[in-house]
């Protein structure tokens, strides 16, 4: 039993990465937790949400929590599970410690509650099973990667005039031309390489011409640069430094695609004509 009245920091975290696609909202979170708190009885005296990864050591909000414990202003933390608090050894052994030590007097969970009087060994291997899902996780995203790349596919978001097959659609590959941004692109590499016009040139007349991407963000001028240097409208794609050819259709030659390059650096000149008249070669002016 806890002899004095404890006052709890309440903590909701969702990561917006892969690792929390099954975990509830933070408002739903905070809406469960509320409710277990005025089931136990226990004096929640702040709220902490964050919305960021676990996996390594540095959450701003955290830390926030933390230092506020140390300087007195509770004594518990009530949180869905565990590994809302960490999927990190450093954290979870933060965590741990600072419950052994009795500066945190109890952690409360929707499942379950932790006292510094219990056996360490549970919550240790339930911060051990949290960090190994982050290792496995990472694991399985990397082998997901490279067997894409061998694939021939992009394992990420592809540039603006194309689109992830995001449902798996039969008849459509894992990545396909949008039929709104592909022509605008293919329009805009037509100009560039028609007019050789510097590409802040390029820019303000994408501008003109009402050019977002493809969720109606308008792209700044320097993700807008990028995208003429990407190797993916000639059918390739560039994975950490590394160039590999692609399946996907492309919206330009390669010949093409060099010739924009020389274009955009500079050294793009025009060719002088040459012109072949009767008597060339014969009379030479003095």
């Amino acid at each position: 039993m806890i002899s004095q009245p404890v006052r709890y920091f309440l903590y909701a975290r969702k990561s917006s990465e892969n690792e929390d696609k099954q975990v509830a909202s933070v408002p739903s979170q905070i809406e469960e937790l509320k409710k277990l708190a005025e089931e136990k009885s226990l004096n929640v005296v702040e709220i902490f949400t964050e919305e960021k990864s676990a996996k390594a050591p540095g959450r701003p909000v955290f830390s926030q929590m933390i230092e506020a414990i140390h300087k007195g202003k509770a004594e518990g933390i009530l949180c869905w599970k565990l590994d809302r608090l960490a999927r990190n050894p450093i954290d979870g052994g933060t965590i741990s410690w600072m419950l052994q030590q009795s500066i945190i007097r109890h952690i409360q969970t929707f499942q379950r509650g932790y006292l510094p009087t219990d056996n360490v060994l549970m919550m240790n291997l339930e911060f051990g099973m949290a960090n190994q899902f982050v290792i496995d996780l990472s694991a399985n995203t990397k082998r997901g990667q490279r067997s894409k790349i061998s694939d021939g596919w992009l394992p990420h978001k592809p540039p603006v005039g194309y689109v992830n097959n995001y449902y798996n659609v039969p008849e459509k590959p894992p990545i396909y031309p949008e039929p709104n941004s592909f022509p605008f692109m293919r329009r805009l590499w037509d100009i560039l390489l028609e007019k050789r016009c510097k590409l802040e040139t390029l820019y303000a007349i994408a501008q003109e011409m009402g050019f977002k991407e493809d969720r109606g963000v308008k792209l700044s001028r320097a993700n807008f640069c990028r995208l003429f240097r990407n190797p993916f409208y000639y059918g390739a794609f560039l994975w950490n430094d590394v160039v590999y050819p692609g399946k996907h259709e492309p919206m330009i030659t390669k010949a093409e695609f060099d010739i924009a390059q020389e274009i955009i650096s500079g050294r793009s000149r025009p060719k002088p004509h040459k012109y072949t008249f009767a008597f060339t070669g014969i009379i030479r002016c003095p």
